[in-house]
């Protein structure tokens, strides 16, 4: 009996078929539910500290970017004449335990009452926000910690918490970039970071590791 090598030729490349076929998908899953890094910046609640009197700003005590402590003095004004008590001094003092993100007043320039002359940022609560892409929308959990990662300290690893996922997509922003490459749509993710001892500031590019 003669055996036709067509028969076995045709099983032979549907098997082949098969292995190709699980090789890629296989593939694909792994690249689908394997780590991926994106890219934001550290930021901080922000403080606005407005005059209540207004008036003749006499000394300012800080500059931006200085660090202060809770009850520091910041600014002194004197309100003006006051016809019984000869006038009025206020002094803007430190709420918090932070930085000085910017100061919009120069000492013999006169405040305007309820306008903001200092903005602070509470470094105790520093937070980053990044935008993930559709396809790892699954990936992220609330409440989950994952390492996060700055450029001023290479060598160390920090973590942060996930407390907020966006609850609809948006449009990829033009200054977000992703291992994976730019996607139609985003999610935006908010990671509450750990205390690092006060070395995280405000302005600091994050990269946050997600799938680990």
């Amino acid at each position: 009996m003669r055996i036709n090598p067509r028969m076995f030729i045709i099983p032979a490349v549907l098997v082949v078929g098969v292995i190709i076929y699980g090789i890629v998908a296989l593939v694909s899953a792994s690249a689908n539910s394997g780590s991926f890094t994106v890219s934001g910046t550290i930021e901080a609640t922000e403080i606005h500290l407005p005059s209540q009197l207004g008036g003749t700003v006499t000394r300012v005590y800080v500059s931006k970017g200085d660090v202060v402590q809770a009850g520091e003095k910041l600014i002194s004004i004197h309100s003006g004449v006051n016809l019984t008590m000869g006038g009025m001094n206020e002094t803007l003092a430190s709420p918090i335990d932070g930085v000085v993100l910017d100061r919009t007043i120069e000492a013999g320039e006169v405040a305007v009452p309820g306008s903001a002359l200092i903005v602070l940022a509470d470094l105790n609560t520093l937070t980053v926000t990044v935008y993930v892409p559709e396809s790892r929308y699954g990936q992220v959990a609330l409440g989950q910690t994952y390492p996060i990662k700055v450029d001023s300290f290479p060598g160390e690893t920090f973590t942060g918490k996930v407390s907020h996922i966006a609850n609809q997509a948006e449009f990829t922003p033009r200054n977000v970039q992703t291992v994976d490459g730019r996607e139609t749509t985003v999610f935006a993710i908010t990671l509450d970071l750990d205390q690092a001892g006060g070395r995280l500031k405000p302005g600091m590019p994050a990269d946050v590791t997600f799938g680990q």
